[in-house]
């Protein structure tokens, strides 16, 4: 189950996302062809999915899965950037790329903290 804002087109409903809360989410997409950023947002929601926890059809899904699906989105859009080196920026400012890194799992699959035993 899927709640849009109400100025969201469900016919843009790429997974979990649309593509206008994509851009508020990540402002730099602006710069993607609709179709371009619809093919990141699939490949992006169908690693999410396998890694995500299953929901019940009638919970809605959380914001932070939201969330990863854009950032998930975004880490294949600079990796395929990178290229074969999985690294992306200039020399001495790059920044090295991960399929489904750690920020994208803690969002579909938060780490809870252990109590500690004295």
């Amino acid at each position: 189950m899927t709640t849009l804002p109400p100025e969201d087109d469900p016919a843009d409903l790429v997974g979990w996302v649309t593509l206008v809360h994509t851009r508020e989410l990540w402002p730099d997409a602006d710069v993607l062809e609709d179709d371009v950023l619809t093919a990141y947002l699939r490949s992006a929601y169908e690693s999410c999915v396998a890694f995500a926890p299953a929901l019940a059809a009638d919970v809605e899904v959380p914001e932070s899965w939201r969330v990863a699906q854009v950032m998930q989105a975004r880490a294949v859009y600079r990796s395929l950037k990178a290229g074969g080196r999985d690294q992306v920026g200039p020399d001495g400012f790059t920044v090295t790329v991960y399929p489904l890194d750690w920020n994208v799992r803690q969002q579909l699959r938060p780490k809870r903290g252990r109590p500690l035993v004295g």
